[in-house]
């Protein structure tokens, strides 16, 4: 019976450390389980904000492509429009020649250019086209000029001293 006393008192310790064994490891258990899903949680929430900082870089990308594009598109038509008005005035600046109001627009530039120099001798520089003209206004003022055909012009003329150190442009460029 004094066995009997001693294996129940062995058995009774044994079942108490296992009990404390299996509380220690359910605790660890839990634990861990406790760590995994914070860690989880954690992961996940990183996980999504670096997936919206991509995505926040890939829009801010397109939104700064499709301004550049808009820009590129609007300095395009502005291009085109500026070329198209250029072109049009080209057009109407090569018929100016031809119109009846030429003559009185030369004769004022020449009387602009014999005021604003006020020489002796007057060089004019015209465009071979205007030289008939020319000659006929020069006339008509009086003045000694040389003439030379030395201008590609749509109208108009310049005018310098003899030495060329004064020029008066005076064309409708």
């Amino acid at each position: 019976m004094k066995y009997d006393h001693l294996i129940q008192a062995i058995e009774d310790g044994a079942e108490e450390k296992l009990r404390d064994f299996r509380e220690s490891k359910n605790r660890e258990i839990r634990e861990i389980r406790e760590r995994s899903e914070t860690g989880s949680a954690q992961l996940r929430n990183d996980l999504l904000a670096e997936t919206k900082q991509r995505i926040s870089v890939e829009n801010n990308k397109k939104i700064y492509s499709a301004r550049e594009q808009s820009k590129d598109h609007l300095t395009r038509a502005r291009q085109e429009a500026c070329r198209s008005v250029f072109e049009e005035a080209d057009v109407r600046l090569s018929s100016f020649r031809s119109s009846p109001s030429y003559g009185p627009f030369f004769k004022a530039a020449l009387a602009e250019i014999i005021e604003s120099l006020d020489s002796e001798k007057i060089r004019l520089h015209i465009d071979k086209k205007d030289e008939a003209l020319c000659r006929q206004m020069i006339k008509d003022t009086g003045k000694e000029c040389d003439i030379e055909t030395d201008l590609t012009t749509n109208g108009g003329l310049n005018g310098s001293t003899p030495d060329g150190k004064v020029l008066v442009r005076n064309t409708i460029e």
